[in-house]
């Protein structure tokens, strides 16, 4: 998988959770890789709600593990997150545009330290760090469905698209 000549991600499937077009529960977060960076919008609403008139934290959360594996594609890559820090720094309205942001801190073998963060008109609302640990497609392979072609391709080619 790589991204399209406008920077913009395609969904890492049909029914992903976070970028996915057809999950009817999903966020539908729609991301560009910008040089060394991810950057995502996303728009939650009453599918998303904590309480009343606020987003759950777990959508905040799950939209920002869905941006930092989305970093993957510029350190070339797969991998799955195994740890997940969320550190909510403001509660989010929903119907609110939130800007996200990851990137890459460092590489150690096969750990991935990434890190993100979401904001509303600026505003700092949460931060995430996360470790994700290096697999082969094999890993994805194991739950019997189909994997999409470009991950195959991705994955063959060391990180880049054939």
């Amino acid at each position: 998988m790589k991204p399209l000549p406008d920077g913009t991600v395609p969904p890492h499937q049909p029914h992903c959770m976070g970028c996915g077009p057809d999950n009817p529960a999903g966020l539908r977060l729609r991301m560009r890789v910008l040089e060394d960076r991810v950057h995502g919008r996303v728009r939650f609403d009453r599918r998303h709600e904590g309480a009343p008139g606020f987003v759950h934290g777990g959508a905040v959360a799950t939209a920002l593990d869905d941006l930092l594996g989305t970093v993957l594609l510029i350190v070339g890559r797969p991998a799955v997150t195994a740890t997940l820090t969320v550190d909510f720094r403001a509660p989010l309205l929903l119907q609110r545009d939130v800007e996200l942001q990851a990137w890459c801190e460092r590489i150690d073998g096969r750990k991935v330290y990434l890190r993100g963060e979401a904001r509303d008109a600026g505003q700092l609302i949460a931060e995430a760090r996360a470790m994700f640990v290096a697999v082969d497609l094999a890993h994805f392979e194991r739950s019997g469905e189909p994997l999409p072609d470009a991950w195959s391709r991705w994955a063959a080619n060391g990180g880049r698209d054939a």
